[in-house]
């Protein structure tokens, strides 16, 4: 992942933001249905600071460093 497009995501307007973190998803290392929801997610952030945070989530989450007990990662375990 671009770090430095990562940390300039919540100072983007949001259409921006939310067009330059789809693009950072990694479709090798991601499940289908996972790279889905996250663009889900993205399309209905309210703001750049929310995108932010999902992408720094994810970002954390690709290394090992996510949520233990996350509901959202528990949903997509199994699917």
């Amino acid at each position: 992942m671009d770090m430095e497009k990562l940390q300039t995501l919540d100072k983007l307007p949001l259409t921006e933001a939310q067009e330059t973190a789809t693009k950072l998803i990694d479709r090798r290392k991601t499940r289908k249905v996972v790279a889905m929801g996250l663009e889900r997610d993205i399309s209905n952030a309210r703001s750049s600071a929310e995108v932010s945070r999902i992408m720094w989530q994810v970002y954390l989450s690709g290394n090992g460093l996510g949520t233990v007990g996350s509901q959202w990662k528990s949903f997509y375990k199994g699917v």
